[in-house]
């Protein structure tokens, strides 16, 4: 077996900011796979293009990772995704999956790497900014200073918890819960209030990307938010 899997991260939008080494990996792969069945509808994909043109000469294989919470019928399709993936590697092939952000971070290509690890396959992840740290600079604010924490929240159904965690709290994942955060937030923040605190709350959807929109204050939030919605809250 000498082909090898790369777990490629191109950002949140702009091309601008792909690291030269994904950009280098990306180059030398043999084969692109994509965590969308539409090419033409891959965010990864039209990122990645912006910043390495030679990517669409390149063979590519699109899957279709379902948002689906059976974790069988996930477990399943994945298994499906990575017995395709390892049949190319074992051909010899250099083989590159691209994610959005970073791949070590709630990524498609997290359930493979898993999979190629315990087949002993070589895999090499190379880091893409995430949609935090691109959300903070876009917004020009800190997420963290001196001792302060930083939680990243994932699980909306917990959200009122979890924003009383000290320090700054990022949430992610906000397509089918805006109202509910919302209200979470606005509760939150008549909390702080008694108690001397000011919160603060910020949001960048379409981080980099030409249907960017930056949100100040809990009241602009809008009541339906897209995939690529970060929402980050500090108190002062």
């Amino acid at each position: 077996m000498s082909g090898i899997l790369y777990g490629i991260g191109v950002g949140v939008g702009d091309p601008e900011n792909i690291t030269l080494k994904a950009v280098n990996c990306i180059k030398e792969s043999d084969i692109i796979c994509l965590p969308k069945k539409e090419k033409s509808e891959c965010r990864a994909f039209n990122i990645a293009k912006n910043a390495v043109p030679e990517i669409e000469e390149k063979e590519t294989l699109s899957f279709d990772f379902e948002m689906i919470k059976d974790k069988d019928a996930l477990k399943t399709i994945h298994q499906e995704i990575f017995e395709t993936v390892k049949k190319l590697i074992e051909d010899g092939e250099k083989v590159a999956f691209l994610t959005i952000g970073d791949p070590c971070v709630y990524s498609t290509f997290s359930y493979i790497v898993g999979l190629a690890k315990e087949e002993g396959i070589e895999v090499k992840i190379i880091s893409g900014i995430n949609s935090f740290t691109a959300s903070a600079a876009r917004l020009g604010i800190s997420l963290c200073d001196g001792d302060e924490e930083l939680h990243i929240i994932s699980d909306t159904k917990d959200i009122k918890e979890a924003l009383k965690l000290p320090g700054t709290k990022v949430i992610m994942k906000c397509v089918r819960s805006m109202p509910f955060i919302k209200e979470c937030l606005s509760e939150h923040e008549k909390e702080c209030a008694e108690n001397g605190k000011r919160m603060e709350v910020y949001a960048v959807s379409e981080c980099g990307l030409s249907g960017e929109k930056l949100y100040f204050g809990t009241e602009e939030l809008p009541d339906d938010a897209n995939y690529m919605m970060t929402i980050t809250v500090k108190e002062k």
